[in-house]
């Protein structure tokens, strides 16, 4: 008997949920909490608040003092209480403003009048509004709520988070709108698609009703213009700001672990809290079956119910303790930990190593969906190769921001491109490489259009022009244009195809200095009374010099860049630059030749005093500093802003020869583009430290392993990565096996089988008649008798048949005879080329 009437209890709360879901049943924001804060107590606290105003002192003490005047609460309990109500008051702020808009419209007569109604309306909205926001984020913040989980470098995101994420992402200025969902989705469903998302920061619009759609199993690469909103959008979907199934965890990587006493290794298999996340779950999940038992649930509900189980006890698998550090130890290996690394406590490392901590632990847990913003930023060369073969295996669903076009190209199976001229979010199937190929065709195919409407329209004009007041056919003629003209126009035109401006600088021409421009003899050092990183290296540089420095982080790259600039004193030999060498000298770390305090005009006119403010001006706009930008605090500007000061304070100082470290961390692809040109074009000598692959391919001409030493590496970047994979067994991606394939095919299709030459009959004692086409120089022949004709001097033709008889000293006839003295195609001898092993 109990057990019927607590099943007819569930039955008749289920009810009256699904009808407040459908809006049936209001639920009064009043009546939420009413258990947990009596009527003396939230008058207490109302009193308490009017007591100690907020203002710009301690926010601890105040609370403190709130609490102590409340009775029985805590100072947290009190502002999480504060928060809830602001909360209900916003929001019934936002339900009274709404209906009062409603009403205003409904009263005002014309369309004028309405939208002056509605103007008034929203401003007054969003004027109150601010305000309740303001006085919410002092509690949140004091609650200890704000935040995107900084402590451990990002976290897993769950339905039951979402709120707080919202009041977050609202309080740092970002709002995010988007259509109700007009189909239920399945419990356990796997795939994001949300419609006519809106997403604006401070005001400014980042995306206008677009399509956010992201399916299960997809790698997809988030790319757009510097500037164009990439980053909010991830936090927008990091927050989960928008509808996404509950059955989805979310990790969005943004900051680095932070310094504490855990050791790496540690700090990555601390998922403990994650793990009871998963149990409990699983308890709630196992007492709702228990129900089920009892009939409690329809059948619909126990399916789902069963399928998230078993996805659960999966993720329970995953998170095993037993084999937690197998796993985390070989994630932080392939990053560039070493075993003594892996054991030392993160408040020793930097800040890039702390950042490796922290995407350990993104791949680590293995979230159902990983949000990354430029995973490969603080990464080496071998640490990014090793990532690029591990996501590229990521079977659950990846969203990422990335600069590096080879990295999407083995990684990525989907590009979503935020269009920034029309606030749109594109998606084009395929890598970046196949993205920009159909980017290019779809441009062209709309240019097309609107060339050809644009044509039809201009005729139509014409012939209306010119016949529309003539004879009485005429002017019939005339009307009948204008009638298809107007019926053309009314059905919509095709939009002109918006190009981005190709972003194009350069360096100045330095002028000549005779060679070497930069001599190292015997250079030896090390920092402190560590070890050193080098020793007895010697080189030279000059202005055709193109090299690249690669190896990894900690070996030196940077410590010789700064020894080369004279920032660093050797321990022994000498670096010997021409007396009139300039040099200069791109940092990854601008302040430290920013000024953050000032803007980027008033910057360049204090460094160089001769400029007037109109040069200054100009020269800023060369290399993409737009006006309104020159006259932001460089403290507000993004980081590929900055990094165009730095190139134009670059440019301004002439130099022979330029010093790179790692220029492309804060560039986009276009601006990357744009520099590996100035590069090509710049009459000076280049040092570059970098792990991008393609502005090395573009660029360099040299490359220079530094591991314990310096050594020149025989080949090409490309040759250097497959060494890469080979010394760490990684197998071939699917698209570097699709390019062999490729090659090899079209090797076989473009390149015919060279055709035997014929035998010639030639007596032993006879040399071969010369040919004046080809020069190849002779292979000496070994154990030559006496009675053997000599070898052929240098500069004849010998086919490979009549080689043969005068090595073995037979005088055979052949089947046919020909004229030696047109030889078979490519039959200039080959040197193999020898690769170095391109061991570390």
């Amino acid at each position: 008997m109990a057990q019927k009437k607590a099943r007819e209890a569930k039955k008749a709360l289920k009810a009256e949920l699904k009808a407040q879901e459908k809006g049936e049943v209001e639920v009064e924001p009043e009546a939420l909490n009413e258990m947990e804060w009596g009527e003396d107590e939230q008058a207490r606290l109302d009193a308490a608040l009017r007591e100690f105003p907020a203002n710009d002192g301690d926010v601890k003490a105040r609370w403190k003092a709130i609490a102590e005047a409340v009775g029985n609460r805590t100072a947290k309990e009190c502002a999480l209480r504060f928060k809830e109500v602001r909360g209900n008051v916003l929001r019934r702020r936002e339900w009274e403003e709404r209906r009062k808009q409603r009403e205003a419209e409904e009263a005002a007569g014309s369309a004028e009048e309405r939208a002056a109604v509605a103007a008034k309306a929203k401003e007054a909205y969003d004027v109150a509004l601010e305000e309740a926001r303001r006085e919410q984020a002092e509690a949140v913040a004091a609650a200890g709520e704000v935040g995107d989980d900084a402590s451990a470098g990002g976290g897993i995101r769950r339905a039951e988070d979402a709120e707080r994420s919202k009041d977050a992402l609202a309080s740092a200025g970002i709002i995010a709108t988007y259509a109700a969902p007009t189909v239920k989705k399945h419990r356990n469903a796997k795939d994001i698609s949300v419609s006519n998302l809106s997403v604006t920061f401070h005001g400014s619009t980042i995306i206008a009703e677009s399509e956010f759609i992201l399916n299960w199993g997809n790698r997809y690469g988030f790319i757009g213009r510097n500037g164009s909103g990439k980053s909010t959008v991830m936090r927008v979907v990091g927050a989960r700001a928008i509808p996404i199934p509950e059955s989805l965890d979310v990790f969005h990587l943004q900051k680095e672990y932070p310094p504490a006493d855990d050791t790496a290794l540690e700090a990555v298999m601390k998922v403990d809290e994650e793990r009871a996340k998963v149990e409990r779950e699983i308890d709630a999940l196992n007492d709702a079956m228990g129900d089920d038992a009892m009939g409690a649930a329809d059948d619909e509900d126990a399916d789902d119910l069963a399928d998230r189980l078993t996805s659960l006890y999966e993720r329970l698998d995953e998170l095993d303790a037993s084999t937690a550090e197998t796993r985390a130890s070989a994630i932080l290996t392939g990053l560039g930990f070493s075993h003594k690394k892996q054991h030392q406590k993160t408040r020793e490392f930097s800040g890039g190593w702390r950042m490796r901590v922290a995407l350990a632990r993104a791949l680590f847990i293995q979230p159902e969906l990983l949000l990354l913003d430029e995973p490969t930023n603080h990464l080496d060369m071998e640490a990014v190769v090793w990532l690029e073969d591990y996501l590229s295996k990521w079977s659950k669903m990846l969203f990422m921001v990335c600069h590096s076009q080879d990295f999407l190209n083995n990684v990525c199976t989907h590009v979503v491109h935020l269009d920034h001229h029309y606030k749109r979010l594109v998606y084009y199937k395929g890598n970046y490489d196949a993205f920009v190929q159909t980017r290019d065709e779809a441009i062209t195919e709309q240019m097309k259009r609107w060339q050809a409407e644009q044509d039809d329209i201009k005729s139509m004009k014409e012939y209306v022009a010119r016949f529309g007041h003539g004879t009485a056919k005429l002017a019939r003629q005339g009307k009948s244009k204008e009638k298809l003209l107007n019926k053309k126009l009314a059905s919509g035109l095709t939009d002109k195809p918006v190009v981005d401006e190709v972003v194009k600088f350069k360096f100045p021409d330095p002028g000549r200095l005779p060679p070497p421009v930069l001599q190292v003899n015997s250079l030896t050092f090390g920092y402190g009374d560590g070890p050193n990183l080098y020793e007895d290296v010697d080189f030279g540089l000059d202005l055709d010099s193109r090299v690249a420095l690669v190896g990894p982080n900690g070996a030196g790259k940077s410590t010789l860049v700064k020894i080369i600039n004279g920032e660093l004193v050797p321990r022994a030999g000498q670096v010997r630059p021409h007396s009139h060498l300039r040099m200069s000298k791109f940092t990854q770390h601008f302040e430290d030749i920013l000024d953050y305090s000032m803007t980027p005009l008033d910057w360049l006119m204090a460094r160089y005093p001769e400029l007037t403010r109109e040069e200054a001006r100009k020269w800023l706009g060369r290399y993409g500093t737009s006006g309104s930008v020159q006259q932001q605090v460089i403290s507000q500007l993004s980081e590929g802003q900055k990094a165009k000061v730095v190139f134009c304070n670059m440019a301004k100082e002439n130099a022979h020869m330029l010093l790179l470290d790692e220029p492309t961390n804060a560039l986009d692809m276009e601006m990357i583009d744009a520099l590996a040109a100035a590069i090509n074009s710049f009459r000076g000598g280049v040092v570059l430290v970098s792990h991008d692959m393609r502005l090395i391919s573009q660029v360099a001409k040299e490359i220079w392993i530094i591991d314990k030493g310096v050594r020149r590496y025989d080949g090409d970047i490309r040759d250097f990565k497959m060494d890469l994979r080979r010394q760490m067994q990684l197998d071939e991606t699917a698209r570097q096996k699709q390019q062999q394939d490729y090659s090899s095919s079209s090797k076989k299709q473009q390149i015919p089988p060279k055709p035997k030459p014929p035998l010639v009959v030639v007596p032993p004692t006879h040399q071969p008649p010369p040919s004046p086409a080809v020069i190849v120089a002779p292979q000496p022949l070994a154990d030559l008798s006496d009675n053997r004709p000599p070898p052929a001097p240098a500069g004849r033709y010998v086919p490979p048949a009549l080689r043969r008889q005068m090595q073995d000293g037979a005088a055979a006839a052949a089947s046919s005879s020909c004229d030696d003295h047109q030889p078979a195609e490519n039959t200039t001898a080959s040197v193999p080329h020898h690769k170095g092993d391109g061991a570390w």
